[in-house]
Parts: structure tokens; sequence; C-alpha cells
């Protein structure tokens, strides 16, 4: 008797275990993505070197702020060497249109500076088919994407330091491309970060930000 009490609850418990992961799954397939999200625009702020205050040999040096009194009470000096520290920068902004196309316009550089674009993407859309479990028709959300735009060359400083130019963020993508392009139900492109680099080393120049 004891034996079949104790299977008993062992079954009623997988029941339930199995009823609350139907429930879940239920509940997060009913997510629906918004209806109209048509372009993302980005002034950028300068990029500076993170201050790690509390890590042994990290940017610094730490230094104990006086005044004002309404801040972190420590802080480190301005840094540039992990972001850009050679190039200048008067103003930029990236946008980006629901059908992929990206944009840049930024003055302040120097002719012939080289840059890109660099975006962290998360995205959502329907694929036809997936396995584990095998099921077609399927909102699946990919793995973190960083790029870096155009895809192939940069976006070139002119005389006046101004630096115009626009790319495809499909072809940035690649080899997959077809993240960016729209799918039943809709697909949904988060823009984790948006920046941008100086092509010869990588660095960043600016970050999606204000200037306050």
């Amino acid at each position: 008797m004891k034996e079949r009490r104790v299977y008993r609850g062992i079954v009623v418990t997988a029941v339930a275990a199995m009823s609350l992961m139907l429930v879940t799954h239920a509940a997060s397939a009913a997510v629906s993505n918004p209806r109209l999200a048509r372009n993302y625009i980005a002034w950028l702020a300068r990029a500076m070197d993170t201050c790690a205050s509390v890590v042994p040999d990290g940017p610094g040096p730490v230094v104990s702020v006086l005044l004002p009194t309404n801040v972190p009470g420590a802080g480190c000096l301005q840094q540039n060497v992990a972001t850009e520290g050679t190039l200048g920068m008067n103003l930029g902004r990236i946008w980006i249109s629901d059908r992929g196309r990206i944009g840049l316009f930024a003055t302040g550089f120097t002719l012939g500076d080289s840059l890109r674009v660099r975006l962290t993407l998360r995205v959502t859309r329907v694929v036809a088919s997936v396995k584990h479990p095998l099921a077609s028709n399927q909102k699946v959300t990919f793995v973190d994407q960083t790029i870096d735009c155009p895809a192939a060359g940069s976006f070139l400083a002119r005389a006046n330091g101004a630096v115009v130019g626009s790319t495809d963020l499909g072809a940035c993508l690649a080899p997959y491309g077809g993240l960016a392009q729209a799918s039943t139900g809709r697909t949904n492109i988060e823009i984790l970060d948006a920046g941008l680099v100086n092509t010869a080393n990588g660095k960043l120049v600016g970050h999606a930000g204000v200037i306050h």
C-alpha cells in the first residue's frame, strides 16, 4: 500500500510538472510582436572606457569625488584607450528603416577617416521548419549578432569633415541575411546597441546616447 501511494505521488507530481510546462509554453507562444516600429534613430555620444573601480588593475586611476555630493563617491579619470582616442567627432546620427536601410551622418572628422556602424541585434522571426521539437511555422529568437556596416568597405570622411552614407542591413548580416527579411507574423529586430567604430582599429568612437 505504501509503495502504491509513493508511486501515485510521483505520477501526480510528474503530471503537474508537465501541465506547468504546457501552460508556460502556451503563455510564451501567445506573446505578440508590436504592430508597428518604423524607424530607429540614435544620436551618438562619445564612447569612453569603462570605469572598473572595484576591479584590481582596472582602468583608472580611481579618484574620490568631493563635489558635487549627489553623485557616486568614486570614479575614474576619463580614458580612451580601449575606445577610440584619436579621431574627433562633433556629432553623429544613425538611422535604420523598417526596410533595412542603414544611414549615417556625422561631422567633425578628418578627410579620409574610415568609419563603420556597429550594431548588436536580437532577431525573432517565423521560420518554416524546426526540430527539437519537430514543428513548422514557429517563432524563433536567434543568437545575438554583432555586426559592422557596411560589410565591405567603410564610410569615408569628406574634406569638410562630414561622413554621409547608407548601406543594407541584410548585406551586413551575411551569411545570415535572412534575419533581416520580413516574415509571416513580422520580423522583430531588437537593437541592443548602436555605435560608430574606427575601421582602422575597430575601436568605438561613439555610442547611442545624449549630450545633456
